[in-house]
């Protein structure tokens, strides 16, 4: 299964924070809302979003301190992911590791914006306020399922903060081991 994902906003190479994160997946779920209710392996699946999840029966859903995520990727499913970064930045093409920071820390926090929250505190901005979509979908279980990651800088020209970025993601999601419930996917 391949998709692209899209990403505009602040995207700090240093000092990321929990909102920063937040904010990052807040911008992908409806995205991936869509991708559930429109791709046909996901479409078929549906009993996978079941709140609270069936005893007995296959589920990616996640609850972290009251709130219910749906990772698409898991280890449950068998499934890791291969994710490509296409990063429109203001700092000139090439200048990868000098100016405007380091693209490697924008590329973690951008991965960690991917999975799930790991403590409450990273669960959403308190500033933001309101009741929480649910599920609330995100890409990873985990971080550790992308298994091959990749990025290709580019030069934003449009005006902006230096800290503000466009993100094409790639996301290629393979099997670990081929399971009936998973060879659809």
């Amino acid at each position: 299964m391949e998709f692209r994902l899209v990403y505009e906003g602040h995207l700090p190479s240093q000092g990321a924070r929990s909102e920063h994160k937040w904010a990052i997946r807040r911008a992908l779920h409806p995205q991936l809302e869509t991708l559930w209710a429109q791709h046909p392996a996901l479409r078929n699946h549906r009993s996978w979003l079941d709140v609270p999840p069936v005893p007995g029966q296959t589920s990616v859903m996640v609850e972290r301190s009251g709130t219910w995520f749906a990772p698409l990727v898991t280890s449950r499913l068998n499934l890791y992911a291969e994710v490509s970064v296409l990063l429109f930045r203001h700092q000139p093409r090439g200048a990868v590791l000098s100016e405007g920071g380091d693209v490697d820390n924008r590329l973690k926090t951008l991965i960690d914006g991917l999975r799930l929250p790991h403590a409450r505190q990273e669960i959403r901005d308190e500033s933001t306020g309101g009741p929480l979509p649910s599920p609330f979908y995100c890409l990873l279980e985990d971080d550790s399922l992308v298994t091959k990651a990749s990025l290709e800088s580019e030069q934003m020209l449009r005006p902006g903060k230096p800290d503000e970025v466009l993100a094409i993601l790639t996301v290629v999601v393979r099997k670990v081991q081929v399971t009936y419930d998973n060879l659809g996917l």
